[in-house]
């Protein structure tokens, strides 16, 4: 899953979550007053005590560093993934390269040993020394054919 996507759904997450915990009401200005026991409410509403009332910023300030948290950690196993598949996709590059080199040097060898094949040497002198020697042999054979015959 790419880096993109992950965040796109965290994001998205935070948001939904974010719009489940709002409150459904027709004014979004919200009122506020503290009461003492005996007071009327000035307006319809839910009472909280202090101890609930901190429990509420508390858990509000919990959820935001966990999501803090959970996004830094997902994003940090991404990086780390990602490095991970950059260092192994680097080290079979090199092995790539060491291989073609390789292949290339054993080719420019062969190459250089077909050209010296091809080319030969300077046997001009060795192929006149072989006929003369062949020529003087077949016309010794010869003669001593025509002697025996006689």
């Amino acid at each position: 899953m790419s880096l993109e996507k992950i965040i796109t759904i965290l994001i998205s997450l935070v948001f939904m979550s974010a719009t489940s915990f709002a409150q459904t009401t027709t004014s979004t200005a919200g009122q506020f007053t503290f009461l003492k026991k005996g007071d009327e409410a000035p307006f319809n509403g839910t009472l909280f005590d202090p101890v609930a009332t901190a429990k509420i910023i508390s858990d509000k300030a919990f959820a935001e560093r966990e999501c803090l948290l959970n996004l830094k950690h997902e994003k940090d196993l991404l990086n780390a993934t990602c490095e991970k598949e950059t260092d192994l996709l680097s080290s079979a590059l090199e092995i790539e390269k060491r291989k073609n080199n390789l292949i290339v040097n054993a080719q420019q060898e062969e190459i250089e040993t077909l050209r010296k094949l091809a080319k030969g040497s300077d046997n001009t002198l060795w192929t006149a020394i072989g006929f003369a020697l062949g020529a003087a042999t077949s016309i010794a054979i010869f003669f001593a054919a025509a002697e025996i015959a006689k």
